[in-house]
């Protein structure tokens, strides 16, 4: 932990390696089993002759199993050399990969759940996965996750999760207090809050109704899902489908982001009806 900035750097315990390679090698040991099994039946059958029990062995189970064996810690190695992560004051970023270098940043208003997994493998080696889910990733990424790698927000091989998910929570506290000399000019009196909140979500909502939006037409035209459009501007996929509805009016902000990524005007965007 870096005093300074608040920040966490952190890396992948070692014994991430001895959990994926066992993990990826039970079927090999399982079938390498199986054939060592059937070769002894047939020798002691006499069906097979000691140098010929020997070179089986040692041709489709010693040699194959080796060599396999020792691709996957080499490859394990290597991607815990190279994951790291740092949860920094607005994001987390996480750079991993063994052929192909990969660098995610995560915003934390992006961030939905964080998980933390502990399954049998991991129980094994006592270690822990820590998942975050964020705002349109799972459905633009959902299928990727490939042996070793993990989605956007994939932190393997832990020994103690809870300083990760504390250290992010810590982050996303600080981002969303309210800032020095506004806490009296924001919702005051305090017993008015709600109220206030829900008149200005009904407003929104009944703004709505006055705008005729073209999202859904230029981002079809783009070539983009609601999914990959509710990633890039940075909102939830619900957000999106609102909007194309005309359900409710974005934001100044959000309606300069959705009109830069589908390369129009806001105007082109909204209409009065």
């Amino acid at each position: 932990m870096n005093k300074e900035s608040d920040a966490y750097e952190g890396e992948v315990s070692r014994d991430f390696i001895k959990k994926e390679v066992l993990k990826n090698n039970l079927i090999l040991i399982i079938a390498s089993i199986a054939m060592i099994t059937i070769y002894l039946v047939l020798f002691i059958n006499k069906q097979l002759d000691f140098n010929s029990l020997l070179i089986l062995l040692v041709s489709s189970v010693a040699i194959p199993y080796l060599v396999i064996a020792l691709i996957s810690a080499w490859y394990f190695s290597a991607y815990v050399r190279n994951f790291s992560y740092v949860i920094q004051k607005e994001n987390i970023i996480i750079n991993h990969g063994v052929f192909t270098k990969m660098r995610a940043t995560i915003p934390y208003k992006r961030i939905q759940n964080i998980n933390i997994v502990n399954g049998v493998f991991d129980r094994m080696f006592k270690t822990y996965t820590v998942k975050i889910e964020t705002a349109g990733h799972s459905a633009v990424s959902s299928g990727t996750k490939s042996r070793g790698i993990g989605p956007e927000g994939y932190i393997p091989g832990l020994r103690d999760p809870f300083i990760i998910e504390n250290s992010i929570k810590k982050m996303i506290s600080k981002l969303s207090l309210t800032p020095e000399g506004l806490e009296d000019k924001i919702f005051k009196p305090q017993e008015l809050a709600f109220d206030n909140f829900i008149s200005y979500i009904l407003s929104k909502i009944r703004e709505g109704e006055s705008l005729q939006t073209s999202i859904k037409e230029l981002r079809e035209k783009a070539n983009l899902s609601a999914a990959q459009l509710a990633e890039s501007v940075g909102v939830p996929l619900q957000t999106v489908k609102y909007l194309e509805e005309g359900r409710y009016n974005p934001s100044l902000v959000l309606a300069y982001k959705i009109a830069e990524v589908l390369n129009c005007t806001i105007e082109e965007l909204f209409k009065l009806k």
